[in-house]
C-alpha cells in the first residue's frame, strides 16, 4: 500500500525552498504522493495572499504536490494553534495521509515533542506562570516562552522561530486530537524566515514578497521554479498583485462605527493598514497579532473550532485516482464542486469578494468563488 504524505503550506509565493520540502518528504516519508493544505486568499500573517489560491495552487501542483485542499479562512488567518489544528484535521480526516511532514529551524525532534505534549495536556503551574507573564506585559510568545522554560529550561532555544513554533504546534495537535498522522522533520536550510536577502540558492518568501511588491520581478529567477515564476509575472502584468493596505478603505469604514480600540485611535493619524498597525504597536502584541486583527474587523470570520469540510482546490491529472480515495475516505464532506456547497463555503465566498474586491482600484475583474473550476496539470 503506498504512503501518502501531508504538507501544510501558504506558498505564499511558491519558491525553491518549497521544491526542497516536496523532495525531502518524500524521501523521509517514503510516500509516494503529496498532498497539501494551502491557505486560501488570506494567510496567516494576517495578509490577503500575494496572488490568489488559483495560482498559488497550479504553481504547488507544477512543483510536485499531488493534491492541493483548502485551509478555510477562520484557520488560515488564525494563531499559529488554530492554524496548525485545522490544516492537521483536515489531512487526518481525509483517510489517505498517514503523515505530516514539515520544516523546522531545529533538527531536535524530540525535544519539539516533549514540549508539544507538555502543552497538549496544559497544567495549573504553566497556566500560572503564562498568566503572570502577560499581565507583566509581555507578548504572548515570550510569556509563553517563560512559562515554559519553568519545565524546559532550553525551551526558548527550541521555540524561537515562527517555524519551530509552528512544528510545535502541528505536534500538538496530533497529540490532542488523536489524529493517525505520522511526524516527520525537515531541517530548514538558506534563508532566515524573515531574511531580506536574495542570496544562495533560497530566499525567504518575506524577501521575495518584498521584491514583488517593489516591481522587481525578474531579480526573483534565481529563487522560484520557471513554472512559478512565469505565473507570478503574468499576475504582476494584469495587476493581480495584492497587499494589506489594499484593504484601507474597508477597515476605516468598519473602524468608524467600532468600539475605541488601539486601531481606531492609531486610524485617526494614518490611512494605510500598516501605518496603522505600526502606530498600534506596542511590546506586549506582535506585529502579525495586530494585522491579524485588522483583518478579523474585516472579513469577521466565525471562531474556528473545527474543519467542517474537506475542499479540493487542484490536482495532478495522473493523482486523479487520489481524489477517487478521497470520495470513499474522508471522514468529513468533500467538496469538488463549489457550486454544490454554497452554505459550507459561505465563508470563502464572503472573503474571496473582498479579495477580489480590494483590487477594484486597479479595474481588476472579481473572481466568482463559485465558477472558479478546480485546477488540473
Amino acid at each position: 500500500m503506498s504512503k501518502i504524505c501531508g504538507i501544510i503550506a501558504e506558498y505564499n509565493p511558491f519558491h525553491n525552498g518549497h521544491i526542497f520540502q516536496l523532495e525531502k518528504a518524500r524521501e523521509v516519508s517514503g510516500a509516494s504522493d503529496i498532498v497539501v493544505v494551502m491557505s486560501g486568499n488570506f494567510v496567516q500573517r494576517g495578509e490577503p495572499a500575494v496572488v490568489c489560491k488559483t495560482v498559488r495552487t497550479k504553481m504547488a501542483l507544477l512543483g510536485g504536490a499531488s493534491v492541493v485542499l483548502e485551509l478555510p479562512v477562520g484557520f488560515a488567518t488564525s494563531s499559529a494553534e488554530g492554524f496548525a489544528t485545522g490544516a492537521a484535521y483536515i489531512l487526518a480526516k481525509t483517510g489517505i495521509v498517514d503523515s505530516l511532514c514539515f520544516g523546522a529551524e531545529t533538527a531536535n525532534m524530540a525535544g519539539l515533542k516533549e514540549i508539544a505534549h507538555y502543552l497538549a495536556h496544559e497544567t495549573g503551574d504553566y497556566k500560572r506562570a503564562l498568566k503572570e507573564g502577560v499581565a507583566k506585559g509581555l507578548s504572548f510568545p515570550r510569556a509563553r516562552a517563560a512559562a515554559l522554560s519553568l519545565k524546559f529550561p532550553n525551551a526558548n532555544e527550541v521555540i524561537n522561530s515562527p517555524n519551530n513554533i509552528l512544528a510545535t504546534e502541528y505536534l500538538k495537535a496530533i497529540k490532542r486530537h488523536s489524529l493517525p498522522l505520522e511526524p516527520f522533520l525537515v531541517q530548514r536550510t538558506g534563508a532566515d524566515h524573515h531574511g531580506q536577502a536574495l542570496t544562495g540558492a533560497f530566499a525567504s518568501a518575506s524577501a521575495l514578497r518584498a521584491q514583488i511588491h517593489a516591481g522587481n520581478i525578474d531579480v526573483l529567477a534565481p529563487f522560484m521554479p520557471p513554472e512559478s515564476l512565469e505565473l507570478l509575472k503574468s499576475e504582476h502584468a494584469a495587476g493581480r498583485i495584492n497587499h494589506l493596505d489594499n484593504l484601507s478603505p474597508f477597515l476605516h469604514y468598519l473602524l468608524m462605527n467600532s468600539e475605541n480600540s488601539p486601531l481606531k485611535k492609531a486610524a485617526k493619524n494614518n490611512y494605510l493598514i500598516t501605518d496603522i498597525i505600526k502606530e498600534a504597536k506596542t511590546k506586549n502584541i506582535t506585529l502579525a497579532s495586530l494585522r491579524r486583527k485588522a483583518l478579523h474587523t474585516i472579513l469577521r470570520p466565525a471562531p474556528p473550532a473545527l474543519p467542517a469540510y474537506i475542499r479540493v482546490l487542484g490536482f495532478n491529472r495522473e493523482k486523479s485516482h487520489l481524489i477517487s480515495k478521497l470520495h470513499t475516505s474522508s471522514a468529513l464532506p468533500l467538496i469538488t464542486n463549489a457550486k454544490h456547497a454554497k452554505e459550507l463555503l459561505a465563508e470563502e465566498i464572503k472573503t474571496t469578494k473582498f479579495y477580489w474586491l480590494s483590487l477594484k482600484h486597479k479595474n481588476i475583474d472579481e473572481k466568482n468563488e463559485l465558477s472558479t473550476p478546480i485546477v488540473l496539470v
